[in-house]
């Protein structure tokens, strides 16, 4: 079976019953399934699955599920810590793409920052007083990266991801081309009580569009991590919030991605359950489907994470560039490649973007 249906029909969906899932025929295929769901950020959520189960230790899972709580575990202190820095501050912030309606471990923290330039300056130099280290990142001028050291160590490998690490977003852009404009999100900021402390986030509506168009630019890639966000949100909104999710996509210029996005997620769920979700089907009633990326995902057997097609990632540009914003953006990135360095360093990211099997 392709393992991709295999992997759907054991973790399930909230849309489908336990007594419908599947199990792995044997250890062999429980690991390579669990190897399969790393690749697409659901680890975690693979392995609960087994262990609502009884299964972990039949399959010799146990200790990679201790492991990757583990992992889940540090990265919610991360959320907590930084949170809780910002709270006693009073700096503008709103986590997203990293606290997910399900067990996940994201490759990092993600944080937009509300307030003005300076302000984003001090928050970062708060940050540095506080034990935090900073890597430079080559292109991404709009963002400040940094590494929570409360265990006194190191950074072991400061350009590879890990639970400890945080991403202050000034702007949301991939290099300097802007993907997603926070003054259009800051009016979606709520506050949750998780761990004890204070977050604020973003709303369910506002934080799927997020995610979703992420996924296209800049990743290019649809992880089943994207998939579970989804379907996991999706199962708690009822048609008024679905309307408004439909609206911050308006609002955002994000209809044409998130069109793509729901017509992929439809097939996979067809697929793996024999049925499309009531909401995703509200959603592409009212939005339409994409039946290039539908017949890219059969042409490739469901296989995950799937690559999006480089005219998608064109034609999501293409609505994003009704914002004057977003315009700017493109001339400040077309300055910016004027340096021959960071034109090859441009070039070379999207080439392995596009040779990558995941982030």
């Amino acid at each position: 079976m392709i393992l991709t249906i295999k992997l759907l029909r054991i973790v399930g969906s909230p849309f489908v019953r336990d007594h419908e899932l599947e199990l792995p025929g044997n250890e062999l295929e429980a690991l390579e399934l669990y190897n399969y769901a790393i690749k697409n950020k659901i680890g975690l959520l693979y392995l609960e699955a087994l262990n609502d189960r009884g299964k972990l230790e039949e399959f010799r899972l146990k200790s990679n599920y201790e492991e990757e709580q583990e992992k889940y575990d540090k990265q919610l202190i991360t959320v907590a810590r930084v949170s809780e820095l910002f709270n006693s501050s009073n700096v503008n912030y709103a986590v997203f793409k990293s606290i997910m309606p399900f067990p996940a471990t994201p490759n990092d923290v993600d944080i937009i920052h509300f307030g003005s330039d300076v302000e984003f300056e001090n928050a970062a130099e708060l940050m540095l007083l506080s034990g935090y280290l900073e890597v430079k990142g080559q292109a991404d001028a709009e963002q400040r990266m940094f590494h929570d050291a409360r265990d006194g160590k190191l950074w072991p490998h400061p350009h590879q991801k890990d639970v400890y690490d945080v991403d202050l977003y000034q702007k949301i852009s991939a290099s300097h081309i802007l993907y997603l404009d926070k003054r259009k999100l800051e009016g979606h900021v709520i506050e949750i009580n998780r761990f004890g402390t204070i977050l604020k986030v973003l709303k369910p509506e506002a934080e799927l569009v997020a995610i979703v168009i992420h996924s296209i630019i800049p990743e290019m890639l649809c992880t089943l991590f994207v998939y579970y966000s989804t379907l996991y949100y999706l199962a708690k909104m009822n048609s008024r919030e679905i309307n408004e999710f439909i609206d911050i996509a308006k609002e955002n210029n994000a209809v044409y991605p998130i069109k793509v996005h729901f017509s992929v997620l439809a097939e996979l769920h067809q697929a793996a359950h024999g049925f499309i979700p009531a909401q995703i089907e509200e959603i592409l009633t009212k939005l339409g489907t994409d039946e290039l990326e539908k017949r890219n995902l059969f042409k490739n057997e469901f296989k995950t994470p799937h690559k999006y097609g480089l005219s998608t990632v064109v034609k999501t540009l293409l609505e994003k560039a009704n914002e004057a914003e977003c315009r700017r953006s493109v001339i400040k990135q077309l300055v910016y490649m004027l340096n021959p360095r960071h034109t090859k360093w441009v070039i070379h990211n999207i080439i392995w973007r596009r040779q990558r099997e995941t982030y």
